[in-house]
């Protein structure tokens, strides 16, 4: 079961979505449809609306997530900066435990099959969805769900969350895959989904652009959250600057004479963007932005990622922290300071502590401490904008090669030691360095 870092942030507006999954989930039964797809360009607030399904608020404002919850069988979180979350195999593994235990109270014969049945059992062990992910995925989790009678009286759903989502250093990362077997989640269900029984949906979120999605899931009933020809969207947009001015005095101690004019244009320079609201509305209850210069900050999300580096990162102060920035995005799992700083010393081993003191109490003002202590960037669109020059410039730029090789040489010192896991990390690294 993945867990996200949104976990019980507090949630703003998207009503209407809710709404719009609970009609979708009602006409289940009797439509050909299996499935919903929330899209949205990046930031628009996909995994935040996922988050708030699986742990809805309290309050009257938060009944129609609560009641969906109800309805919620098994869920799961693809995250780009772990890749045991882009794992098919684990997964399969997850949701079926998430079934397993959902279902109890409903299906007793169900869970007892997962537990007992000896094909169903052999399907979901660890090797044999390695070797067939297709295969193992329709014997131990679709056939049983197919096969539960009578079928429950109302209709339930699966979510997953990013699901077009990938490691910033591409296809290396996906585990290799008999010929013809899915190799991403994606792929799994999108080869799937029709064999879903009729009182279950499958609810997906994914980018806007992502044209792979789009065109595989074309028969899905589609929820834009930043469609700004809706009024609703609008509406959420206005809504969300509103309620974080009534939540929060640091924020309201900053209102003056024309601020309404600023944050209307705040407004539109989001384009439906919640994210670029988030940081802008972050920066100035922490002091860093001062309203008025809105108007001075690019009307995207990749601009206000490039005039907010510049404003907080001089040119040395960059240098200092790309290699630890560029261990942050080469590793496949998030890591905490510690170990990030531990792997730099591989390669730097004459800095000093005091000198890493500083250079990770920089590095804390572009990326975020998780609750586990990891270092994680922001958002993956964030991290993405680090590796395009298009967009970051030269100045900016990151490059994950490098981390993988500082990460490698780490492993490599301790080769001997190495276990199993250790090793196939090894080798991954080695296999992203470039090859001339």
């Amino acid at each position: 079961m993945t867990t996200c870092h949104l976990e019980r942030k507090r949630f703003y507006c998207r009503e209407w979505a809710f709404v719009k999954l609970s009609h979708c989930l009602e006409q289940r039964g009797s439509c050909k449809t299996t499935g919903a797809v929330i899209v949205g360009g990046p930031g628009s607030g996909k995994t935040a609306l996922c988050c708030e399904i699986v742990w809805p608020g309290s309050g009257q404002s938060a009944r129609p997530q609560r009641c969906l919850n109800k309805r919620l069988l098994a869920y799961h979180f693809c995250q780009a900066q772990d890749v045991k979350t882009l794992s098919v195999t684990d997964f399969i593994v997850s949701i079926a435990e998430q079934l397993s235990q959902k279902l109890a109270p409903i299906s007793e014969e169900f869970c007892e099959r997962l537990k007992s049945d000896a094909e169903v059992v052999s399907s979901l062990q660890r090797e044999n969805i390695i070797k067939c992910p297709d295969d193992s995925f329709r014997k131990g989790i679709i056939v049983p769900l197919a096969e539960i009678k009578p079928p429950p009286s109302q209709c339930y759903f699966v979510l997953v969350d990013s699901i077009d989502e990938s490691h910033i250093s591409g296809v290396k990362f996906e585990k290799k895959s008999n010929s013809g077997s899915s190799r991403t989640i994606g792929e799994l269900l999108a080869n799937n989904h029709h064999l879903l029984p009729s009182w279950l949906l499958l609810v997906l979120t994914a980018r806007r652009q992502s044209k792979t999605i789009a065109k595989t899931f074309s028969g899905f009933r589609k929820i834009s959250l930043d469609d700004l020809r809706k009024s609703q969207v609008v509406r959420d947009v206005q809504q969300y600057i509103l309620s974080r001015l009534e939540w929060e005095e640091s924020l309201r101690q900053h209102m003056c004479r024309g601020t309404a004019e600023t944050l209307n244009q705040l407004h539109i320079k989001s384009n439906g963007c919640f994210l670029y609201l988030e940081r802008v509305l972050d920066g100035v209850a922490e002091g860093c932005i001062v309203l008025r210069e809105v108007r001075d900050i690019p009307g995207t999300l990749n601009g206000l990622y490039l005039w907010l580096c510049q404003r907080l990162l001089s040119n040395k102060h960059f240098s200092k922290v790309r290699p630890l920035l560029n261990i942050v995005l080469a590793s496949e799992r998030p890591l905490s300071e510690e170990q990030v700083c531990r792997c730099l010393l591989v390669a730097q081993p004459t800095l000093g502590s005091e000198e890493m003191r500083r250079r990770c109490q920089v590095l804390r003002r572009v990326l975020c401490l998780a609750r586990d202590d990891t270092l994680r960037p922001f958002h993956h669109s964030f991290a993405e904008w680090l590796c395009d020059v298009k967009h970051c410039t030269q100045r900016f730029l990151c490059s994950p090669a490098s981390g993988h090789a500082m990460l490698a040489m780490q492993l490599t010192l301790r080769g001997p030691n190495l276990n199993a896991e250790e090793v196939e990390s090894l080798a991954l690294h080695l296999s992203c360095l470039p090859s001339h």
